[in-house]
Formats: C-alpha cells, structure tokens, sequence
C-alpha cells in the first residue's frame, strides 16, 4: 500500500521532468560549455583562472569547476587559491534556473538567473550560507564573442549596493 501512495504521488512528476528535455531547459547557456581560462583582477590581486561546464547526471545537471590562482601579496605571501564548485539545475515549478555554488572559503550560494537579455547573464543570490544575514551576491556574465566572455562578481552589504570584488576575462580552451 505505501509504495502504491508513493508511485501515484510522484506519477504527475515524473511526466512533468520528461516534457523539458535537456536542449530546452539549458538553453540559454549553452554558449558557456566547455573549458575556459582567464586573466583575473580583484580585490584579491591578478590572477589567473581555468574553469570547466560539463553536462552532469544525464544531463540534468551543468557542472562547474573554477580554480583561480592569484599572486602573492602581502597577505598571501605564498598567492591565494579560490575553487568554487557548482551545479546549474533548473526549477521546473518556478521555471527558472538555479545556480548553487561551493566556495573553498566554506561560503555556500544559491542564484536565480534573471530573464537574459542578449549576451548578458545576470545570476543573484536567494540563498546565502556562512555569511551575516542580509548579504548579497551577484555574477554577471556578458559575452564578448564566440570565444570570450567576461564574469564579474560582486557583494553588497546588507543595505548597501553592489561593489566589484572579482573581474574575469574567460577564453574558451579548444
């Protein structure tokens, strides 16, 4: 009896997931699949990046790894390293996609991209985890050409506006 509540309860949901197929939900980012490396300026210092978009999971998922190495500096006398990983997903009930990524530093974020316009990707946080509340995140990726883009990151304090924090020019490895 519990597993026939169980099937007839997740039926309508399992036809739901099977009539967005994978081309349709992720879409819009296609442009950014693959591996890329960047020239980085920030608050951090210069440094240089690589970063990956896979198909994870069947497709039901895009995957990043991002490492940026930055110079020594007087803080860092041995250079900083950043690794965020990350899972793209798309919420079919709100029809949005959904942005949750892993930084090094133990910070957990959770964007919802706002509608593209051409070229220009706007991610900002709904969720933030080990922060004090009322932080904000915000990633923006604009499309430079076929084989560049630019990401900028940037935080806002609580009742304050967004300032840069981190500035990208990614290249598309081939």
């Amino acid at each position: 009896m519990k597993n026939l509540l169980l099937l007839l309860v997740f039926i309508p949901f399992l036809g739901y997931s099977q009539q967005t197929p994978l081309a349709q939900k992720f879409a819009a980012l296609e442009y950014f699949m693959g591996n890329w490396e960047s020239q980085t300026t920030g608050k951090a210092g210069k440094g240089i990046g690589k970063q990956s978009f896979t198909t994870e999971m069947n497709g039901q998922y895009i995957g990043l790894d991002v490492e940026t190495k930055f110079e020594p500096s007087e803080k860092h006398p041995e250079g900083e390293l950043h690794i965020d990983k990350g899972y793209i997903s798309f919420d079919a009930f709100r029809k949005k996609i959904i942005y949750r990524q892993f930084n090094i530093e133990g910070y957990v974020n959770q964007y919802v991209l706002s509608t593209p316009k051409e070229g220009v990707f706007v991610f900002e946080t709904e969720a933030v985890e080990n922060v004090p509340a009322g932080f904000r995140a915000r990633i923006t990726f604009e499309i430079i050409d076929e084989n560049s883009f630019k990401e900028g990151f940037e935080l806002a304090a609580p009742g304050k506006d967004y300032s840069g924090c981190i500035y990208n020019t990614w290249h598309r490895v081939k």
